[in-house]
């Protein structure tokens, strides 16, 4: 059965997937004066930070006290707190109420306050934004992609472009378009927030709204304590593997709520994506290793530490965000080229927000040159993101 595609108007950069990183992305890309659209399958923006309910902003800074990460990243943790609560340390800004339990540059934040403020954000500075379209297949010509077909409510539709970047955060996008990829491995981990009788007291007592949601993990931590015994780590292979670890975690809730007086306790929201940490990353001109501490790049286009340690102190090498076997199609994310503890330094938010920034502007500045990711000048890069607020070495 042939089923008509509706061919829609040109754009100048697509950002596929609206969590932290693809927002920073279509944020950059429309600063630079590139027509920019950013596609959302769900009808929520920020991802695992919202409707994956991970609402912990991690650390810009090295736990020493100098703040490594800025720009965009920067924004989006006040932004996260702008209008809802926080614990920010007052070092860092923060009204220092309830601080986290080390002086660091992060925070908690409301996830759903934070989705709301996202749109507003788009919205200024001037990203069109589509939600409820999942975007299935580029289209390649050659090493180029013209663009990408999408599903929607209203049908089948083709969006041309002249660059793409896949912040999916399982690289379907980049997977698809032939940029070769690599499959992470999984702890079983369900979160969920819940609200306590006893936390309803402390709330009432201290209206301090922190005290509202307390995460509920009924699975693993970071590093697999509480992993289920006997089940294997989960690799992404299939919709059958994502609907058993949800299945599995809701149970898993139920039983725990099952065993509590339902009269004292609430579980205030579930998460609607899976909360998987490393879905598949792509295999870029560079990879990222984790072991570089200290080392400082002439190709880097930022900063940024180690979320578990202080001290450390990394550079984004720009060859991390996309492979040239394809021209157009830049990484963004937890799915830029970083292998081993690599992957687990950057796919945190902060780390997904500078990716995010460094592919936006790149793509804007790839189409002003009429050159592929693989050539763009480094150095003409870098001084666009210095002048944009970000730290490059």
């Amino acid at each position: 059965m042939d089923i008509a595609v509706k061919q829609m108007e040109q754009t100048d950069v697509i950002v596929v997937g609206g969590g932290v990183s693809g927002v920073a992305a279509a944020v950059a890309s429309a600063r630079q004066g590139a027509k920019t659209l950013l596609i959302e399958k769900t009808v929520c923006l920020g991802g695992l930070a919202t409707i994956g309910l991970i609402n912990w902003y991690e650390p810009l800074c090295d736990g020493e006290g100098e703040q490594l990460i800025t720009g965009i990243s920067e924004e989006l943790i006040r932004l996260s707190v702008k209008y809802s609560y926080e614990n920010l340390p007052a070092k860092w800004g923060g009204e220092g109420k309830n601080p986290i339990r080390y002086d660091r540059f992060a925070t908690s934040f409301s996830p759903t306050i934070f989705a709301l403020a996202l749109i507003e954000y788009l919205e200024e500075n001037n990203v069109k934004l589509r939600l409820d379209t999942l975007a299935t297949y580029p289209e390649m010509e050659g090493s180029l992609c013209k663009g990408l077909l999408v599903e929607t409510v209203s049908g089948r539709e083709f969006f041309p472009a002249k660059m793409i970047i896949d912040a999916t955060g399982d690289a379907t996008v980049c997977h698809r378009a032939g940029i070769p990829t690599e499959l992470g491995e999984n702890y079983f981990s369900y979160v969920t927030h819940e609200l306590s009788a006893g936390l309803s007291k402390k709330l009432f007592e201290t209206e301090d709204f922190y005290n509202l949601r307390h995460w509920r993990n009924v699975g693993s931590s970071l590093g697999g304590k509480g992993h289920p015994e006997g089940m294997g780590m989960i690799k992404v292979t299939s919709a059958d593997v994502i609907t058993d670890y949800m299945t599995l975690g809701a149970k898993r809730v139920l039983a725990h709520h099952k065993q509590m007086d339902k009269n004292k306790k609430d579980i205030l929201t579930l998460p609607t994506m899976p909360q998987f940490r490393k879905i598949r990353r792509i295999i870029g001109d560079g990879t990222f290793m984790g072991t570089e501490d200290g080392v400082i790049l002439e190709d880097s286009v930022g900063r940024f530490g180690d979320f578990r340690k202080s001290g450390k102190r990394f550079c984004l090498a720009y060859n991390t965000l996309y492979n040239s076997c394809v021209d157009n199609v830049f990484g963004a994310g937890r799915i830029i080229s970083a292998k081993d503890e690599g992957w687990e330094i950057t796919r945190v938010i902060p780390v997904a927000a500078l990716t995010g920034q460094v592919a936006g502007t790149a793509a804007a500045l790839c189409i002003n040159n009429g050159c592929s990711a693989a050539k763009l000048e480094v150095k003409e890069l870098q001084k666009v993101l210095e002048a944009n607020g970000v730290k490059i070495k």
